[in-house]
């Protein structure tokens, strides 16, 4: 019988609504091929972690296609990279690669890039020396119930409210699992908000997009990450003078 963690995001921090100064954080060197990253969360014992991840100007690949066992999520924040040599993945984009989709073919970046990507293990590569098609598929094994959200314009995405957010609050959502409930989605906090943000009900991971918000005794701003377990409120926040975009991440439907 296994135990379920009850708050698997607070494995990723050394407590809720620890501030991480993403911006702050020094550089370390990601894989052989240029990758940088800062690492905002990481849970030691799943790997499951976030990352802060740069792309250089001129960027290739390692040219062979592969899978990994762990999924990936990809939020994109400036410049573009090109998949498969069609697909062109650009700032404002999201996407969401199961576990066992094989990519890889030809992967590059002419202007650089800035991306939050996220997945639930180590990202090793199985080599897959012929593959069977020249563009991203899934292997047999592929089993996720969010599927293969494939660039995601988040400007083409209608805001909506949502009744785990404060009522004026709206977000747009990018994926969600109907298995677990977990779910990917961006918080629109209008400026001059006052309240109190409502306890998710689930465990949760946030990073600040940009805007400015206030709770738990600190100021939020662009490029900070924290976590929460299910009682507690997305950031503490209470208050957002100019407005905020927060980009969430749950572990499991609110209970």
């Amino acid at each position: 019988m296994t135990t379920q963690i009850p708050d698997p995001a607070l494995c990723k921090a050394p407590a809720p609504l620890h501030r991480v100064r993403g911006n702050a954080l020094e550089w370390e060197m990601l894989g052989t091929h240029g990758l940088k990253r800062r690492k905002l969360g990481e849970d030691p014992e799943t790997g499951h972690v976030t990352n802060l991840v740069y792309i250089p100007e001129g960027w290739r690949g390692g040219g062979v296609a592969h899978f990994h066992d762990a999924f990936e999520e990809v939020y994109m924040l400036e410049g573009s990279v090109t998949l498969d040599g069609n697909h062109y993945f650009r700032k404002g984009v999201y996407f969401y690669r199961p576990g066992h989709i094989v990519h890889g073919h030809d992967e590059r970046s002419e202007e650089g890039a800035l991306a939050l990507v996220r997945s639930d293990g180590l990202l090793s590569l199985q080599l897959i020396h012929e593959p069977e098609q020249p563009i991203e598929y899934p292997l047999p094994e592929a089993d996720d119930g969010r599927g293969h959200v494939f660039e995601l314009a988040i400007a083409d995405i209608s805001p909506r409210p949502d009744p785990a957010l404060p009522e004026v609050w709206t977000i747009k959502a990018f994926s969600a699992d109907p298995r677990s409930g977990a779910r990917t989605f961006e918080a629109l906090v209008p400026a001059g908000w006052q309240g109190e943000a409502a306890a998710l009900g689930c465990s949760w991971e946030a990073y600040v997009l940009d805007g400015t918000l206030e709770g738990a005794g600190k100021s939020w701003v662009a490029g900070d990450y924290t976590v929460g377990a299910s009682d507690t409120p997305l950031l503490g926040a209470t208050a957002s003078p100019e407005g905020a975009r927060i980009l969430v991440w749950t572990f499991g439907a609110a209970s």
